[in-house]
């Protein structure tokens, strides 16, 4: 009797005795030197929120929108394809959501890079309340054919796709070959326990999250010093993002010559030059819903001792909207920068410089032109030009009116400190452009008048963009460009037609150095080129047959169709509003995109499940691991 009394005090203890919790907080399980990192955070008010972007779509209730497709099927291919649909609206279903909003965390990160160069990238969701989650991922990695373990972490099975390994006995019949799966040192792997699933690079990479999920680790990202201020003023309901921006760029730089694939590019170096590697201490920031809207906030954190281009070229004070109204519509993007009051010109040319390193400029900086010209024409550019303006507006205007094989530039406002000083700097745009065009005299311009205005010309000979050059000047606004129509325009009093809707449109608060609006969809068809048969590089338009094909299924010409008005869609959007802000050491990015929930975005979400759908119709239902049957003429 005493033996039992003193065993069930004993399970009793045990079972009393504190238990490590598990991480509730999916920043506790990434290392401290975690470079990048990414996080959709709170889950549970993020759902509902996701949920009225759906709003008014075809994906709010998927049941009967699926079967009405159905019905409509006229083959039995496009009635199969009607399964990847149901599984594109069951991701949008009420159900899926509810079940996110259980999650207890989902992020990604960049936890280092191997000794070849490669990155080290690690996906850690923690299933929280979700039993749904949790059988997913239990069902992945038991139920995928082809994933096999390929070693342990903490006891804990590691996978890695595996083809089956065949082996043939004397007589020629195969056989599973007794060899078991080998860890490959950087691929697709991953690993389940219960409370966590994990994806990432290799197994290594997983060991940093696992370990720390087990508790056999404490340090964690979540403890550092940067992270905790970019997560007191950024990490809220949404896409959270921090970047370690020194240690990153290091590594990034240090093990560049490693890499068999490149992942530097051109958003890099700029960043790098313009900001100064040195100077940035740290980068962070969120996407979230707000008042109907989807803003995108970027936060830039400066160590005061470095000097940053791109820092002290938003030192000047607030820009007013009224400034936009030279920029009529339809712009795909406009932007008014108000330029530092003090060390003015230095400011700007050393931003012009770095932006010119960033390109990969092998010539002539802008400030190496500059010292020409001042030396040339005996003048300082930099105290009687560059100087004496006060801010500047740059538009890219949707459509121009340009010569044959001419490229197309921005158009320039140039906001002058006075009508005098824009008078100045209207007699040396001749100057510049002879030096440009590497002429030895400036040109004399020609002039006409358009709607009233008085226009000046420059022959676009010798210049990059193969284009003439036409300005104009009212008060103490220069107005530059290519095309004349839209230079004439800008000083002409319209600020209704104006891309910020005159009086009663655009109002921002706060007093931002740089304001402007973009146009989502027309910077999307823009950018949306395809090759075409005959080679040159055209826009979006629909298809024109060629006489030396046979002519498109009809199926095909409907997904082709469908795209182009999925991109069309997006025109439908109002513009987005880009702002900065700079306090002390730190510059914030925000672009808002008014209008992507209850129903906002329903003709976008409409016109891309149209599009997928009929793409679908396209796949050969025999063989649906081969892709679409697209005709070779469509783009891939």
């Amino acid at each position: 009797m005493i033996r039992f009394h003193l065993l069930a005090t004993g399970v009793f203890l045990a079972l009393a005795a504190p238990v490590s919790a598990a991480p509730t907080d999916v920043a506790e399980v990434f290392p401290p030197g975690t470079l990048v990192y990414a996080e959709l955070h709170n889950p549970a008010e993020l759902g509902p929120q996701f949920a009225a972007v759906f709003k008014g779509t075809p994906l709010e209730d998927s049941i009967p929108f699926i079967h009405g497709k159905k019905d409509g099927a006229k083959t039995l291919a496009e009635l199969k394809a009607k399964h990847e649909l149901a599984q594109l609206a069951l991701l949008a279903s009420p159900e899926v959501l509810a079940e996110f909003r259980k999650l207890g965390g989902l992020a990604v990160g960049l936890v280092s890079f191997k000794e070849s160069g490669e990155p080290e990238i690690v996906l850690a969701v923690l299933t929280g309340d979700s039993a749904a989650a949790g059988l997913a991922a239990r069902a992945f990695v038991t139920m995928s054919p082809t994933l096999r373990k390929v070693g342990e972490v903490s006891k804990i099975p590691v996978f890695q796709h595996r083809a089956p390994a065949i082996a043939y006995d004397p007589n020629g019949q195969p056989k599973l070959s007794d060899e078991k799966p080998k860890e490959g040192p950087w691929e697709p792997t991953f690993a389940f326990m219960p409370g966590l699933f994990v994806a990432g690079t290799s197994k290594a990479a997983l060991a940093t999250v696992i370990k720390r999920f087990l508790g056999e680790e404490k340090d964690s990202l979540r403890a550092t010093d940067g992270f905790k201020a970019a997560a007191t003023e950024y990490r809220k309901a949404g896409l959270f993002y921090y970047a370690n921006a020194p240690e990153f760029f290091a590594k990034l730089d240090a093990t560049a010559p490693l890499r068999r694939h490149a992942i530097d590019f051109d958003p890099f170096a700029w960043l790098k030059l313009t900001a100064n590697q040195k100077a940035l201490k740290s980068l962070a920031g969120c996407a979230q819903f707000r008042d109907n809207g989807l803003s995108l906030t970027v936060g830039a954190k400066f160590d005061p001792a470095h000097k940053s281009p791109l820092l002290d070229a938003f030192a000047g004070p607030a820009v007013k909207v009224e400034t936009l109204h030279h920029a009529r519509k339809p712009a795909t993007f406009t932007t008014t920068v108000s330029l530092p009051e003090k060390d003015r010109a230095a400011a700007v040319l050393n931003l012009l410089d770095a932006l010119a390193k960033g390109n990969g400029e092998l010539g002539r900086l802008p400030s190496d032109v500059v010292k020409d010209l001042d030396s040339k024409y005996k003048m300082s550019v930099k105290d009687d030009v560059v100087a004496k303006v006060r801010a500047v507006t740059m538009i890219v205007p949707t459509k121009q009116d340009l010569p044959k094989g001419a490229t197309p530039i921005p158009m320039f406002v140039l906001h002058a400190e006075n009508a005098a000083t824009a008078v100045a700097i209207e007699e040396f745009v001749p100057k510049l452009i002879a030096e440009i065009a590497g002429e030895k005299e400036p040109a004399k311009p020609s002039t006409e008048t358009v709607e009233g205005v008085k226009v000046f010309s420059l022959a676009g000979t010798g210049l990059p963009w193969k284009a003439a050059i036409h300005y104009t000047r009212k008060d103490a606004v220069l107005v530059v460009g290519l095309d004349r129509k839209l230079v004439a325009a800008a000083v002409t009093p319209d600020a209704a037609n104006s891309v910020t809707g005159g009086d009663k449109g655009l109002s921002l608060p706060g007093t931002p150095a740089l304001i402007g609006t973009v146009n989502i969809g027309e910077l999307i068809t823009s950018a949306d080129t395809k090759v075409v048969i005959e080679g040159p590089v055209r826009p979006v338009e629909p298809l024109r047959p060629n006489p030396g094909l046979p002519a498109l299924p009809a199926n095909s010409q409907q997904a082709e169709k469908a795209r182009i008005a999925f991109l069309t869609a997006f025109g439908e959007l109002p513009s987005a509003v880009v702002t900065v802000r700079r306090t002390s050491n730190e510059l914030r990015f925000e672009v808002f995109q008014p209008k992507v929930q209850h129903g906002g975005l329903t003709p976008v979400i409409t016109a891309g499940v149209d599009w997928f759908d009929k793409l679908m119709n396209l796949r050969d239902p025999n063989r649906p691991d081969q892709g679409f049957g697209v005709p070779q003429r469509f783009p891939r």
